[in-house]
């Protein structure tokens, strides 16, 4: 809408310090339903710099009054007037529009004012920080959340123009959120970051931020229809109304905080403006979204998150659901709205789609009844009588029909497929690392790349790598090798990956490293990780020793150090020789819900010069 439509609708007496409080009950914007996280700047930028952007907007998480432990600064006051007057405005072009402040409870500026004793310290008995210019602050103590508890009543439940709050880095607790969820007599609205969507607090929450967990499905360490299914749970069973929101960076941009930090601001401009012509991650971010009842936005992560992207897929003239969304038996999701259908794929592979009418895809303006929907894509098609197109959709690239010799497919995004005949898939990326190992379509581990982290806790990350598949090197081997170097700040690693495929469903990853300078070592972890949802109740054995993987947590230590494991899927049964001790334990302790396999061949100080190597082979046979 343009501003000056939007100044002729609007009455600018409203525009006063404060806001009535209104009853959220019955807020229900159409489809699509896009939320701004952090950066909105309703507290910072003028009326005729935000009006359009923000009149189209449905959910502001912060971007006007985001606190860390620092409540009393002297920029609130002026900060919030802005704010408040800002959300006037917006609610008379936009009623349905709710209104977040950030308020962050686990970590804090450098701020005297901040009782010593409420930092987190640790084993030296020093602060540390999780976050560039943060502390971690010690949330176990009753008074810490007490005082976060009475910040959060008075100074924004207490405003009229706010809705509610959102608690970032904050998971389902047994006290703050019941505590905050009783404010303003139980109307206000209580959301929070857990980074992954929980399974436990829909009673106490109206929604959770799904931070960049899209981009985690994209990358195969979490499957999409569990993904999927956890979702809908938030908006059938949480709180009205429902605000759980499903935010995305392009997957060109490293969302590493300590690199982006020492960034120029020239080049993190650049970096978020190559990012956001990735729109194929956020076709597939929007139409998960539309899934379910919640909320999408998509800026450049964890390092920028807020940019003021908009794509004509947000126009879309959806209106509301007429019912929930279904699977369709090539795997694809559906939804039908008021003004059209939403499609999502969230399977490994290509699909043709056949429409029951003629309709327009808003993404690519192709019109007809038959479509090519790629593999993590999805589409909004709206109804036309506008004529067909006439040039064919693009041809799809790999379907789920199995090859009959081992095969190798170069994929969109620098992925490559190799596929035994047997149903053993492995998608490597240019740097080598595993994104996907499937058995028939289906996902049945993740991991394979090390992950090493620089004490005190600072991930090594990859650069200069070179190479690729060198293959097929006959009909019986595929070999994929990689040169490179992890790093992190001075410390270096260089190493040599190969990856081995053959047609008997076996795949062996080869690592040879060498120091390149003296480390330090907090972790260095070759792991694999196997979902719960897919093989909770089946056995898993190592040695003489068997276990059934328990459907609860219940003891985190499932079975100790070998070399060899045997682990029964649904489909396939899965055999790890491995040529350093392995341990399997249960890692929903620590915050997935996977079974974790894990060696840990080097830590603490390395010296210089010294050379390890590491081999894992994987068979899968079919039960």
């Amino acid at each position: 809408m343009r501003i000056d439509r939007l100044i002729v609708c609007l009455s600018f007496a409203c525009a006063a310090s404060t806001c009535m409080a209104r009853d959220v009950s019955k807020i229900d914007p159409t489809f699509p339903r896009i939320a701004n996280c952090y950066g909105a700047g309703l507290s910072w930028a003028s009326w005729d710099k935000g009006a359009e952007y923000w009149s189209k907007l449905s959910l502001f998480i912060g971007g006007c009054y985001d606190v860390h432990y620092d409540w009393e600064n002297e920029r609130w006051p002026k900060a919030l007037e802005a704010a408040a007057a800002n959300i006037a405005r917006i609610r008379q072009v936009n009623p349905n529009a709710l209104f977040l402040p950030y308020v962050d409870v686990v970590e804090g500026p450098d701020n005297p004012n901040i009782p010593k004793s409420w930092w987190a310290l640790n084993d030296k008995g020093e602060r540390w920080s999780g976050w560039p210019g943060m502390f971690r602050i010690n949330t176990d103590l009753k008074e810490v959340l007490q005082y976060n508890l009475d910040k959060v009543r008075q100074d924004v439940f207490g405003r009229e123009c706010f809705d509610g709050v959102f608690y970032d880095c904050w998971s389902p607790d047994k006290w703050l959120v019941p505590e905050t969820a009783k404010l303003r007599d139980g109307q206000g609205i209580v959301m929070i970051n857990p980074w992954n969507l929980p399974r436990e607090g829909f009673e106490n929450l109206n929604g959770v931020l799904a931070e960049d967990q899209i981009n985690r499905v994209i990358d195969g360490t979490i499957d999409f229809e569990d993904f999927l299914a956890l979702y809908l749970k938030w908006c059938t069973l949480s709180r009205k109304p429902v605000t759980t929101t499903l935010v995305c960076r392009p997957q060109t941009i490293n969302d590493d905080p300590w690199r982006w930090d020492k960034l120029t601001q020239e080049e993190r401009v650049a970096e978020q403006e190559k990012g956001r012509h990735d729109e194929q991650t956020m076709r597939f971010g929007l139409a998960t979204t539309l899934m379910g009842d919640g909320y999408f936005g998509y800026d450049s992560g964890t390092m920028g998150r807020g940019n003021w992207w908009w794509y004509k897929e947000y126009d879309a003239p959806l209106g509301h659901p007429k019912g929930p969304a279904h699977r369709n038996a090539d795997g694809t999701w559906q939804r039908e709205f008021d003004g059209g259908t939403v499609i999502v794929n969230g399977s490994p592979y290509d699909v043709q789609l056949r429409l029951p009418r003629r309709c327009r895809d808003v993404s690519t303006g192709r019109v007809g009844t038959q479509f090519t929907l790629p593999m993590l894509d999805g589409r909004i098609f709206l109804p036309t009588a506008d004529p067909e197109t006439t040039e064919p959709d693009v041809t799809p690239r790999i379907t789920a029909q199995l090859p009959t010799t081992l095969q190798v497919i170069p994929l969109a995004g620098e992925l490559s497929s190799v596929r035994t005949p047997g149903g053993l898939e492995l998608r490597l990326d240019a740097k080598g690392s595993l994104r996907r190992i499937l058995w028939r379509g289906q996902q049945i581990m993740s991991g394979g790349m090390p992950v090493a982290v620089a004490a005190p806790w600072k991930d090594f990350h990859i650069e200069s790598v070179s190479g690729g598949a060198q293959g097929p090197t006959s009909p019986a081997e595929v070999r994929f090798v990689y040169k490179g170097t992890l790093a992190e700040d001075t410390q270096r690693v260089e190493y040599t990956q190969t990856c081995t495929v053959t047609p008997d469903n076996r795949f062996v990853l080869h690592f040879d490293f060498s120091a390149l300078t003296d480390l330090d070592i907090r972790m260095w972890r070759h792991y694999f990780m196997f979902p719960v949802s897919r093989y909770a109740g089946r056995t898993a054995q190592a040695g003489e020793r068997t276990v059934v993987l328990p459907k609860a947590l219940d003891q985190v230590e499932l079975l100790p150090a070998a070399s060899r494991f045997t682990i029964d899927g649904p489909d396939a049964r899965l055999t790890i020789d491995t040529s350093m001790p392995m341990s399997l334990i249960d890692h929903r302790k620590y915050g997935t819900d996977d079974y974790l396999l894990a060696g840990y061949p080097v830590s603490g100080a390395v010296k210089q010069g010294a050379k390890w190597s590491v081999e894992i082979a994987v068979t899968a046979a079919a039960r």
